[in-house]
C-alpha cells in the first residue's frame, strides 16, 4: 500500500517540471515575438535600436523553444 502511495506520488511530481519548461517556454517565445513586433504593430515604443531588438527577440524566442523542446523530451520520451 505504502509503495503504490509512493510511486503515485513519485509520478505526479516528476510531471510538474516538464509542464513548468512547457509554460516558460511558452513565455519567453511571446517576449521574443513582442520584441521583434512590438513596434510594427504599434504595441509600445520600446528604447532600443532595432538590431537590439531583433538579436534580443532571437534569443528570447531560440530559449523558449530549448525549453519547450525540453519539456515535451520531458514528458513523452
Amino acid at each position: 500500500m505504502q509503495q503504490e502511495n509512493e510511486h503515485r506520488n513519485k509520478r505526479m511530481n516528476v510531471s510538474y517540471r516538464p509542464m513548468g519548461e512547457l509554460i516558460r517556454g511558452v513565455f519567453f517565445i511571446a517576449f521574443g515575438l513582442y520584441a521583434f513586433f512590438s513596434e510594427r504593430l504599434g504595441f509600445g515604443q520600446l528604447a532600443l535600436s532595432p538590431e537590439v531588438l531583433y538579436t534580443l527577440g532571437g534569443i528570447l524566442c531560440a530559449y523558449g523553444l530549448f525549453r519547450v523542446y525540453r519539456g515535451v523530451k520531458q514528458l513523452f520520451f
